[in-house]
This record gives structure tokens, C-alpha cells and sequence, in this order.
């Protein structure tokens, strides 16, 4: 009570001025802002009273009516004050005292002042402030005094019900005739308030068909007007109430029960409504089928309402709108496919199963339009809207989940969608795709190793790219086929997919398998990755698995015999053959460690394809070779090549010998041995004398050679780099030491010594011989030491040790020179360039064992000499750098062979000197860049090298002083080379060359009495 009276204290002040400045203000004698102000400071007081009543309402009601009774000349800010004051006496202080006469009179004072009646349609223009407070007010009364609007629209007085039915048409003007969000959301509000407060049948079957054709005006989706998601949601809720409340098979006018007393009532009444449910139930379909296209609304609020309404409409009204129960279900399976896509846990899906479990001819239904559904399929994947694409799959898979938590059968469902799926997916990838080619060698593998044993999970190649698809379906369909596959991976489906899929890619011809190869990989993908654990350790007997188990079998083997048998050239489709090495990572990946013994079968047709000139073949072999070596656990893939080296070995030593020869093969031992380095060397010589073989065969086939050859670098490279190369001592530096100049000092003290070793001797001629102490002998019998000394044997001399053997790799590498020196005359200019490289190295790595090494310099030096002639300039720069190696390793061995091809190389020497100043001098020259120069430059650094390591003539050396004089001033290795030769003569040449360009010789001509020199001309 004390709290009653503080209030009072409050409120009395307030209420006061506020009647007071009312009465003024219609006597015009005060100002609207006052009327503002003191209405104002009422609903502050009114919004911190927490202890108001009835009277205490009843009190403040008393000046507020002043302002109710003259709205059209109040503020419409005041009148917003005061509904919204009313609102509080509404909710805090009459809350269920409040009579019907009252509520009947405030109900229409609210309709009133929305201003969407009848009575203020014409007139001004109504304050949406005013609008909003009047809905507010309408939905505070509905709540707090239910009991009193439900008596009043059940009332028989026939000036009471159409009271409600007003408000209800207010309340529907105001959400169909304004673009406010704002009054639209509040009529939403008051309508759920309306709605949720009456409990007459009678009195929602007036005013349904009015409530269900403005509803379904606001919710219909449309490209002029987008209303507000809380608009939308609070709309679907009170279409959900006044369907529950009007059309439920459970309400009291379509119970089974009768009253004996009241039956004649009772069946009456059920007659009028079945009548009426006749007439209603179509309206109500064409109404729910404008506005289920919500359920692919981006507001989940939105979709939630909908869904509440489909499952209210299928669990209650399954009798009265049985017409709809197709339609609302197709919706509620499309709100769980939208909600799967966003949420891992649906549930929407968990009630829908719930229904369907509840009622049988739900679960009938939607087997029916899953079978629809299913067989759209085909069709669906073609359309170019690829959210409709995605909808439809999820349509599919829901569904399908659903029914499967129910006793239906579906063998039929299963085999339509293997059968259809199939048929999308051939469809699909109806065309070939162009791959993208590039020409490869062995300098393309330089780094691979590098590349296939990256330890990252996480780089691009240990994942496959994505086949490229480029056929008459639209751009991400298969994508849409992966996501269907992965729905249904768990399920019993995906059991009569592969039954199918096994059948038909047995009996299928090679250039129609792809659709059929790629589904199945994707199962096989999708098998492995749902492989649990516990399934794994506990091996408990399964059926599904026995059948994927047989289906992985199927694949498998067919891709091994595509594999082996298909030939990579550019007609074939590659992306079969990118499938089926897809297959192989995914076998791995299911047998682990175990697929160690599958690496005799596959393993070549992998490395094979990494020689392929199809970039996306060739990424997806060394992904597929990266995940292979990962899932046997390797360490690297050069370990899985090295531990299985005899199984390729031997593959491509058998394609050799039988002259199976293909590019790839030589690629693929290039490839082993970047991979393995000198490891694999040893197993290869069988390999070598086969290439050779092939090539006395097939050597007019110049790519086919060059690839050939291309593997014998490869070889004599890495072998170069084995430390089992190296026999005996380091290699013999021949370089050639700088000539000592006798100084006068040394001829004087050699001088010196020979007359102290002369005198010496004389000394010892002229001294007296001391006395025989034995007898005078024989001289021709020999004495007793002497014969004692005969008798004895000379001591034996040690042996010398025996050579230590030759390695496997060094009689590979010496044999390949030796034999590829036959193809240096090949018409093939990068063949020939080829053997100098190799040659080149291969001198390089034998040189330290000289026994060996020599022999096959004197079976090299004569085609090696005749490159230097070669038409192609770079040939004769790469014979120059080979000649190079061979004085640095031979030195003074090809001496001799120097001197008898000397004439040859001056005269090439000269020409090109030529050749090299007329291109530098010309008007067209091109300088330094003219292919004469650098053969030049190739020469003189071939003849520097040549007169630091070898011993020549003394005419030779006469050319040479001739051949680089020129250069002597300008190049300092070439002065150097030459003053080790001779300094004297270099000196002379700088001396000449002076005089020549007018200068001195810097020497006086001696003066001596009685004698007269010359001036020495030079």
C-alpha cells in the first residue's frame, strides 16, 4: 500500500499538468510544445512506476481521455505520448481487471487512431509514430487482458464481434497498405497477439479467408517489394496459428467424440465445417503454394518459421489439408537440404524423420517424390543454375536419409539413382578435353627430386589437381556429382552404384570408360576416407565392405592393364589415364604398407607418365608417386625407387629387348637416376649395352636417339659423381711449369764446379797406389770371393701389387664413350652436341686411372678433331671445350697427335681469324655476337689450355707465337700460356710491336775504341 501512495505522490503533479495544459490548449491558450512537454514528463513518471493498479490507472486514464477525445487538433507527438502511457496502463496497472465494455471501447479507439479504418482512410495524413504506438497498444491488450478480447469476440451481442473482426481488418490494412517496416512489423506483432488471445472457431472462420489472402499478399516472394525477414517470420507464425486453430484435425468440431445429449449439435456443427473445409482447403493450397519459394530464403528465421509451418500443417492438418501434404513436404525436405549445407547438425532433419516415422503415408510421399526427384537427375545436372544444381542434390540426399531411418524399401530408389547417376556423369564428359603439351627432356627432372619428396602435407603436390572436364555439361556439375557422392557415401546406395559400376566397366571399350572410371575412383575415394578404425581393428564380417572390397579389386585391376597397355602419345584421352593413377594413390592410401608388394605392377607405369609431354598427366604421376611413397612408408621417394630398382630395371630392359621403345622409357631411367643418384648406377649395365643395341637399330630416328642419348648423360653424370669412380692415385695435373733463365751467376758457378771436379781427379791420378798384401793371380780366374759370390743367387725382387679392378661404373661410363663415338657423325646437330657433353664429363670422371683412360683417348682424338670442322658454330665451341678436357687429363700423351693434326687446326685457326674481323669490320657485322667470334674465343682458349698441358714442337710453337701475338698485350692468360712457353720470344713480340707503332727500342748503341756496331733492326 505504501508503495501504491508514493506512486500516487508521483503521478499526481504529472497528471495535473497534463490536464491542465490540455484544457488550455483547446482554449488556445498555451502552445503544443507544452502540451509535448507535460505528457512528456507523464510517461517518464509512468515508465519508473513499478507499483501501479487499477484506480491508480483509472486516475491517470482521467486526462489522458482529454487528449483521446480531440486527436485531430492534438500534436500527433502527443497523442503518440499518450498511447504510449496508455500501453503502460494497460500492461502494469489493469492488466486482467479490465471489463469487456472497456475492451470493447479501447479496441476501437486503437483501430481509430492507426488510422487504417475506415474513418481516417480519407482524412489526413496519418503520423506513422501515432500508427505504431496504436499497434503496440493493440498487441499490450491482447497479452495482458486476453481474457476479456476472447469473451468479447465470443459475445452473442451482435455489436461486440464485429468489434474484433475491425481490429483485424485495421491490423491487415496496416501490413498490406504501407512500405513502413516499421508498422508492418508492429501489425505482425498485434496480429500473433489477436491470434494467440482467441480460442472460438466460429470466430476465426469469419475472418480467415481475409487474414490468409493479406498474409499470403506480404509473404508471396517478389521482385518489386522486399519486406523484412522479421515482416516474413511473424507473418508465417500467424498463418501457422490461424491454420492450427481453424483447420486442425484435432479441434473440437472434428473430434469423434459426441455427447448423447448434444449429438444433434455436434454433427450439425462437424456438417458445417466439412462444408466449409470443401470450399477452404483449395484457397489454403493456392495460398501455401505462393509462398513456400521462402524456403530458399537467406534469413534462417525465416526458413524456421516456414518449417514450423510445413510440419504444423503435415502432424495436424493432415486430414483437412491433405491436398497439401506433397507440397508442404517437398518444402520441409528443401529447408533440411538448405540447413545441411550451413550446419553440421540439422534439426529440421531430426523432425522430419520424427513425422515421418509417426505417420505411414508421410514415409509414401516422399519415397514418391524421392523417386521424381531421383529421376530428374539427369536433366538437373544440365541446367546452368548451379544453385538450383546444388538444391536438387540436397533435395535428393536428404530425403534419402530420411527414408532410410524407415522400414521402406529402397532397391528401387538405389538402382534408379545408380542408374541415372551413371547416366549424368557420361553425359558430363561426352567430349575429350585438349591437354596442354609441352616438350620434355632431362633437364626438366633436374629438380624433381627436390619437388616429389617435399615433407609439407600441405603442398599442391600432395594433392591431385582437379581433372580438367571440358564436356557438354555446364561448368561445375561434376562438382555437384562429387557432393551427391559424398551425401550418399555412407549409405546403401552407394552398395548398387558399385555393383553397376563394376559390371559396366568390365565390358566397356576403352574410349568410353572414362565417365565409368571416374565415378568409380570417386566412390573408392570416398570408401577409403570413411574407413573407421574401429571397423579396421575389430574386422567384424560386413557385407558392404566385402562388396567395396571386391568393387576396389575391379577397379584396380582394370587400371593396371590400362595403364600397362596404353600408350602415351597426344591422341589418347589422358584424363583415363590420370584416373586411373588417381585409383593407384587411393589403393595406397587404403592397403598402406602392404601395397609394397602392388609396386611391382605399378610403379613403372607411374614413372612412366612423369615422362609424359602432357603437363597435367605428368603433375598428377609425380603426385601419385608422392603419395604412393608416403603410404608405404618411405622416408623419400628415391628410397621406394632405390629399394624396387630391379622391378623397373627390368621393365624397361624388357621393352628394350623386345624394342618396345618408347621416349618415355630413357625419360624414366633419366628420372630414376635425379631421384637416386649413384646408387642405381651399378644395376644399369644391362640397361646400356639394350639402349646401345637399340640404337645400331633405330638410330636413324633422331628423337628416338637424342632421348636415347640423352639417358648416357644422364649415366656418365651421376656416375661421375659416385666416389666408387675413383680408382688409384688423384689425377695428374700436366700442367706444364714456367722455363727457368739461366742467370751469369749460375753459369759461373757451374763453371766453378766443373774446374773443382777436374782438379779433383787429376789429384788422384797422380798418388802413389799402396802395396799388394796378396799374392798376384790370374786375372782370368776368377777369385774365392768372387766365386762365393757367383754361386750366390740374387736376392728375388717383390712383386708389384696387381691393379686394383675396375668398377662397374667405370667400365659403364667407359664403354659409352667408347661406343658413342660412332654417332658424332649423326645428322642431328643436338645429338652431336650431346656426345661432346657427355664426352666431356666421361673424360673428366676417368681421367685419374690413366691405364684405362689413355687407350680411349686414342680412340676418341681422330672424330673428335674433325667436330672442330663441324657447320653448326656451337658444335665446333662444344668440340673446343671437349679437346679442352683432353689436354688438361692427357697432357703429353697427344703430343704426337698434336703435331700431325696441327697444319688442320692453323689453317681453321686462320680462317676463323678472318672470318671474325670481317664480321667485326663489315657494315652488317654483328661483333663479338657473330657466331666466327665465338668460335675464335672457343680456339684461343682451346690452344691456351693446349700450351699449358702439352708438349710442343718448336714449329708449332712458331705458329702459336704468330697465332696469338696479337692477343698477348690485351688477354692475360694468353700472355702467361705463352711467356711459360717461351718468354724471350713473347718479349720480342712486345718489342716489335713497338717499333712497329713508331717507338724505340730503348737500347744505345755501344761505343768502343776501334770498333764500329750497327743499329739492330727489327
Amino acid at each position: 500500500m505504501e508503495a501504491q501512495v508514493a506512486t500516487f505522490r508521483k503521478l499526481k503533479p504529472a497528471c495535473v499538468a497534463v490536464n491542465q495544459v490540455v484544457l488550455k490548449y483547446k482554449a488556445r491558450n498555451t502552445t503544443a510544445k507544452e502540451v509535448i512537454a507535460a505528457l512528456d514528463s507523464l510517461y517518464q513518471v509512468l515508465q519508473g512506476s513499478h507499483a501501479l493498479d487499477a484506480k491508480l490507472a483509472d486516475y491517470v486514464f482521467f486526462p489522458l481521455s482529454f487528449v483521446f477525445r480531440d486527436t485531430k487538433s492534438i500534436p500527433a507527438r502527443a497523442v503518440e505520448l499518450s498511447l504510449n502511457c496508455l500501453k503502460i496502463l494497460i500492461t502494469r496497472g489493469w492488466r486482467q481487471e479490465l471489463s469487456v465494455e472497456v475492451c470493447k471501447q479501447l479496441l476501437i479507439l486503437f483501430g481509430i487512431l492507426s488510422g487504417r479504418d475506415d474513418v481516417n482512410r480519407h482524412g489526413r495524413d496519418v503520423d506513422e509514430g501515432v500508427s505504431i504506438a496504436a499497434l503496440e497498444c493493440i498487441s499490450s491488450l491482447c497479452l495482458s487482458a486476453g481474457d476479456a478480447v476472447c469473451e468479447l469476440a465470443a459475445s452473442p451481442e451482435s455489436d461486440s464481434t464485429p468489434v474484433v473482426g475491425h481490429v483485424v481488418g485495421v491490423i491487415l490494412t496496416s501490413l498490406t497498405e504501407t512500405s513502413s517496416v516499421d508498422i508492418q512489423t508492429k501489425a505482425v506483432e498485434a496480429l500473433n497477439a489477436l491470434e494467440n488471445c482467441l480460442s472460438d472457431e466460429r470466430v476465426f472462420w469469419s475472418f480467415l479467408p481475409g487474414v490468409i489472402s493479406s498474409l499470403t499478399k506480404v509473404l508471396k516472394p517478389s521482385t518489386n517489394t522486399r519486406p523484412s525477414y522479421k515482416v516474413l517470420a511473424g507473418a508465417l507464425r500467424a498463418m501457422t496459428t490461424i491454420l492450427a486453430k481453424t483447420l486442425s484435425d484435432h479441434s473440437s468440431s472434428n473430434s469423434g467424440d459426441k455427447d448423447h445429449n448434444q449429438g444433434d449439435v455436434k454433427n450439425s456443427e462437424k456438417t458445417e465445417k466439412e462444408n466449409w473445409l470443401v470450399t477452404t482447403s483449395g484457397q489454403v493450397k493456392l495460398a501455401l503454394a505462393n509462398i513456400v519459394g521462402l524456403r530458399h530464403h537467406e534469413r534462417p528465421e525465416v526458413r524456421d518459421a516456414l518449417f514450423s509451418l510445413c510440419t504444423m500443417v503435415l502432424e495436424d492438418c493432415n486430414k483437412s489439408l491433405q491436398n497439401c501434404t506433397a507440397l508442404l513436404l517437398e518444402t520441409a525436405v528443401c529447408i533440411c537440404g538448405e540447413e545441411s549445407m550451413v550446419s553440421s547438425t540439422n534439426q529440421y532433419e531430426t523432425a522430419v524423420a520424427r513425422l515421418i516415422l509417426s505417420e505411414v503415408f508421410l514415409s509414401d510421399t516422399l519415397m514418391t517424390l524421392t523417386y521424381d526427384w531421383i529421376s530428374a537427375l539427369p536433366k538437373a545436372l544440365q541446367s546452368a543454375n548451379d544453385i538450383k544444381r546444388a538444391r536438387h542434390i540436397g533435395q535428393i540426399t536428404t530425403a534419402y536419409r530420411i527414408l532410410s531411418q524407415t522400414d521402406q524399401e529402397l532397391t528401387v530408389l538405389e538402382s534408379l539413382l545408380a542408374s541415372n547417376l551413371q547416366e549424368s556423369t557420361v553425359s558430363i564428359m561426352s567430349q575429350p578435353s585438349r591437354p596442354t603439351i609441352q616438350p620434355v627432356n632431362s633437364s626438366q627432372f633436374s629438380d624433381v627430386s627436390q619437388i616429389l619428396d617435399a615433407s609439407s602435407a600441405s603442398t599442391a603436390l600432395n594433392q591431385f589437381n582437379p581433372i580438367a572436364i571440358t564436356g557438354s555439361g555446364p561448368k561445375g556439375s561434376l562438382t555437384d556429382v562429387l557432393s551427391l557422392i559424398e551425401g550418399f557415401a555412407q549409405t546403401m546406395a552407394t552398395t548398387a552404384m558399385k555393383k553397376r559400376l563394376a559390371d559396366t566397366l568390365t565390358g566397356s571399350a576403352e574410349n568410353e570408360a572414362l565417365p565409368y572410371l571416374w565415378l568409380s575412383s570417386r566412390l573408392i575415394q570416398n570408401s577409403v576416407k570413411n574407413m573407421s578404425e574401429m571397423d579396421e581393428y575389430m574386422n567384424l564380417p560386413n557385407d558392404t565392405d566385402e562388396i567395396t572390397k571386391n568393387f576396389m579389386e575391379v577397379v584396380y585391376s582394370y587400371s593396371i592393364n590400362l595403364l600397362s597397355a596404353a600408350a602415351i602419345d597426344d591422341k589418347s584421352d589422358w584424363r583415363l589415364q590420370a584416373v586411373a593413377l588417381e585409383i593407384f594413390a587411393w589403393q595406397s592410401r587404403h592397403d598402406k604398407q602392404s601395397f609394397r608388394a602392388e609396386l611391382v605392377d605399378v610403379l613403372y607405369p607411374i614413372l612412366e607418365r612423369i615422362g609424359s609431354h602432357n603437363t597435367p598427366l605428368r603433375e598428377h604421376a609425380m603426385t601419385c608417386l608422392n603419395i604412393v611413397y608416403r603410404s608405404c612408408d618411405y622416408a623419400r621417394a628415391s628410397d621406394l625407387i632405390v629399394h624396387n630398382a630391379d622391378y623397373l630395371v627390368n621393365a624397361v630392359a624388357l621393352k628394350f629387348n623386345t624394342f618396345e621403345i618408347s621416349p618415355q622409357a630413357p625419360q624414366v631411367l633419366t628420372m630414376m637416376l635425379q631421384l637416386c643418384g649413384p646408387r642405381l648406377v651399378p644395376y644399369l649395365d644391362d640397361v646400356v649395352e639394350s639402349v646401345f643395341a637399340a640404337l645400331s637399330c633405330f638410330h636413324g630416328y633422331t628423337r628416338l636417339a637424342e632421348s636415347l642419348f640423352g639417358f648416357l648423360r644422364a649415366v656418365v653424370e651421376v656416375g661421375s659423381a659416385s666416389s666408387t669412380l675413383a680408382i688409384g692415385p688423384p689425377a695428374v695435373d700436366h700442367r706444364k711449369p714456367s722455363r727457368h733463365m739461366t742467370t751469369i751467376a749460375e753459369v759461373a758457378a757451374l763453371l766453378q764446379e766443373r774446374r773443382s771436379r777436374i782438379a779433383a781427379s787429376k789429384s788422384a791420378a797422380l798418388a802413389p797406389e799402396p802395396a799388394p798384401h796378396t799374392p798376384w793371380t790370374d786375372a782370368a780366374s776368377p777369385t774365392e770371393d768372387e766365386e762365393r759370390t757367383e754361386d750366390e743367387e740374387p736376392p728375388a725382387s717383390e712383386p708389384a701389387p696387381p691393379p686394383a679392378p675396375l668398377s662397374k661404373t667405370y667400365l659403364m661410363t667407359q664403354s659409352i664413350l667408347r661406343l658413342g663415338q660412332h654417332y658424332l657423325t649423326s645428322p642431328s646437330p643436338t645429338l652431336r652436341l650431346r656426345l661432346l657433353q657427355l664426352t666431356t664429363t666421361g673424360c673428366t670422371s676417368l681421367a685419374p686411372n690413366e691405364d684405362a683412360f689413355l687407350p680411349l683417348v686414342n680412340d676418341l682424338w681422330p672424330v673428335l678433331l674433325q667436330r672442330l670442322h663441324d657447320p653448326e658454330a656451337y658444335i665446333c665451341i662444344a668440340a673446343t671445350e671437349t679437346l679442352r678436357t683432353i689436354f688438361r687429363t692427357a697432357g703429353d700423351f697427344v703430343a704426337s697427335r698434336v703435331d700431325a693434326a696441327w697444319p688442320d687446326v692453323r689453317a681453321l685457326c686462320t680462317r676463323t681469324y678472318a672470318q671474325t674481323r670481317s664480321a667485326q669490320t663489315g657494315p652488317a657485322g654483328r661483333g663479338a655476337f657473330a657466331a666466327a667470334a665465338q668460335v675464335w674465343e672457343a680456339l684461343v682458349e682451346m690452344l691456351v689450355v693446349m700450351v699449358d698441358h702439352v708438349r710442343v714442337q718448336a714449329g708449332v710453337e712458331d705458329d702459336l707465337m704468330e697465332l696469338l701475338g696479337p692477343l698477348v698485350r690485351g688477354r692475360g692468360e694468353v700472355r702467361a700460356a705463352l711467356e711459360r712457353l717461351n718468354a724471350d720470344a713473347v718479349w720480342l713480340l712486345l718489342l716489335r710491336e713497338d717499333v712497329r707503332n713508331g717507338g724505340r727500342l730503348g737500347l744505345e748503341t755501344p761505343k768502343v775504341e776501334g770498333f764500329t756496331f750497327k743499329e739492330v733492326v727489327l
